[in-house]
């Protein structure tokens, strides 16, 4: 398989979602220049990311939107569900559990950990939640494959030491601190704070 550059990867996954909501307007064909009004990028760039993957699409006709949406899913998860584990089931832990866009044939949430006595053997949109101590048992038998931090910025280096020794290599921070992780281990930090200012900052004054 080719390897693709993060940048195209992440404006697939775009593309990926918006055919996701044509197919659900039963919307059957879609061209690049309707593609690029939804979505705020060229259809230029739009038809050559496109080109990277098995040729679709007709010239003055378009794609059908469904099979564009298979291919662009196969060839980036070759078929595969990410399956993801949670830590920390507060506030925000919670409202990501209960987010309608996971949970579907290519994203699900296999299990969610916590120290609170009051929120173990409960579930929240049909996740289990389990004490910590069972997070390395859990993990690897439910082959998961990205960890979410969701905790106070107190013990989200503790809570990012315990998913490495649990055996995931890929973890999503949104604790307001950074931690430290091993080479091998992928870490995206999600700071909302400074996504709001950054945004503000780079708006036209």
């Amino acid at each position: 398989m080719k390897k693709l550059p993060r940048k195209i990867i992440t404006r697939v996954l775009l593309y990926i979602r918006t055919l996701e909501g044509l197919v659900k307007e039963k919307r059957f064909l879609v061209s690049s220049k309707q593609l690029s009004e939804i979505t705020g990028l060229s259809d230029v760039k739009i038809r050559k990311d496109i080109s990277n993957f098995k040729k679709v699409g007709k010239p003055r006709i378009g794609y059908k939107t469904v099979d564009l949406k298979k291919t662009l899913e196969n060839y980036l998860l070759q078929n595969n569900t990410v399956h993801l584990v949670l830590f920390g089931v507060g506030n925000l832990g919670s409202a990501i559990l209960q987010y309608p866009g996971f949970n579907r044939d290519k994203i699900k949430f296999v299990a969610a950990f916590d120290v609170s006595r009051h929120k173990i053997g409960k579930k929240i949109n049909g996740v289990g939640i389990y004490p910590v101590e069972r997070a390395p048992v859990i993990i690897k038998r439910c082959h998961a494959d990205i960890g979410i931090i969701a905790v106070p910025k107190e013990q989200g280096q503790e809570v990012a030491d315990y998913m490495v020794l649990s055996g995931l290599h890929r973890i999503v921070n949104f604790a307001p601190c950074s931690i430290s992780v091993p080479a091998k281990v992928q870490v995206r930090n999600i700071d909302f704070t400074i996504e709001f200012l950054s945004l503000f900052c780079d708006s036209p004054k």
